[in-house]
């Protein structure tokens, strides 16, 4: 089994370096260039079945990357709800919930800010889903077009669960490929061009 795992591309409020995830914002110029360009990787490794959010900005990646082609989404892999603080970069946080700000930087994953949805909230409904989909497909292969925190959570599920969080990056434009090899063993792999 192979899994595809692509980040949707760049939104103005990744450029901004804002805190969101239920907010549905569209991909910017620079992110439909980072779907093209997975669009051009792909080409070489078809899906059986290709999965994304209820988010706009990742049905506007996966539109371009598998043009015409049929998505399933899942609410499970939408984003993490930052509540008061969607659409606010980390100083303006800082400036309007200063207490907050500091215990969650303290304990990002106790802390829930203010109407956020809380991280064990968001751990569990990804996993679950990522769980249903795993045993759906054992002998296919197919393609996530997600959010950066769902994909760190779903290399944490099969890859390495002691991987820290904040460590595990999904470079927008490029695709990660989670393979389950022949000794029913996980692997992971950066696959940034086609084939020769």
């Amino acid at each position: 089994m192979k899994v595809y795992m692509m980040r949707h591309g760049e939104t103005d409020y990744n450029k901004a370096r804002c805190f969101y995830g239920s907010a549905d914002v569209s991909i910017n110029d620079t992110g439909k260039q980072q779907a093209h360009r997975i669009k051009d990787i792909m080409a070489d490794y078809p899906v059986d079945k290709i999965y994304i959010s209820t988010l706009k900005r990742t049905y506007e990646t996966a539109s371009i990357i598998f043009e015409n082609q049929v998505f399933d989404t899942v609410k499970g892999f939408d984003e993490k709800g930052f509540g008061q603080w969607e659409g606010l970069n980390a100083d303006q946080i800082q400036a309007t919930y200063p207490e907050e700000w500091q215990a969650w930087l303290e304990a990002p994953f106790e802390v829930t800010p203010p109407l956020a949805e809380p991280f064990t909230q968001f751990q569990h409904r990804v996993w679950e889903a990522f769980d249903r989909i795993l045993k759906a497909h054992q002998n296919d292969s197919i393609a996530i077009v997600a959010h950066l925190g769902v994909l760190r959570l779903l290399y944490q599920s099969v890859i390495d669960k002691d991987a820290v969080f904040w460590n595990i990056d999904f470079p927008q434009g490029t695709v990660t490929c989670f393979e389950n090899t022949h000794s029913n063993e996980w692997e992971s792999y950066l696959i940034t061009r086609k084939e020769a």
